[in-house]
């Protein structure tokens, strides 16, 4: 069974990229397709957003490499949800490292850190490519 098949309307979403928010279409079941979009969030900063059954955003250009970026908000422990910002700012060759550990965290649009493999790939790489280091940390013990 996929992620989101008995997503219901009001369910209450977190996403990586743009926050909370709250599910406002909800497609029948006899009306769905296998990679479709079934689903669509409107966020509290009025973005809206339509989702796969698997949590593959409409924004993302090829859904056969896009990875979920939205997660049921009951999912989410917003006490552990750390938003301060980076103490130290990380060189390219430690970020490249600690990705390959999995001991890298990314600022998400959202505005808290998140295991950077969790972020959408071509997020962390647009950053590493911008030079946007200070969007990197080392992930805490």
């Amino acid at each position: 069974m996929n992620k989101f098949s008995d997503i219901k309307l009001n369910d209450e979403m977190y996403s990586i990229v743009f926050g909370l928010g709250k599910v406002i279409f909800v497609l029948t079941n006899s009306l769905r397709l296998k990679g479709y979009y079934i689903f669509e969030v409107e966020y509290d900063n009025g973005q809206r957003v339509h989702y796969t059954e698997d949590g593959k955003p409409n924004w993302c250009q090829d859904i056969n490499v896009c990875t979920k970026t939205i997660y049921y908000k009951h999912e989410i422990n917003f006490d552990d949800l750390d938003t301060k910002q980076g103490r130290k700012t990380l060189q390219k060759n430690d970020i490249k490292e600690f990705r390959y550990e999995d001991k890298l965290e990314m600022m998400s649009p959202a505005g808290g850190w998140i295991n950077a493999n969790l972020m959408p790939d071509i997020m962390v790489e647009n950053a590493m490519g911008n030079g946007e280091y200070h969007l990197f940390r080392k992930m805490k013990s």
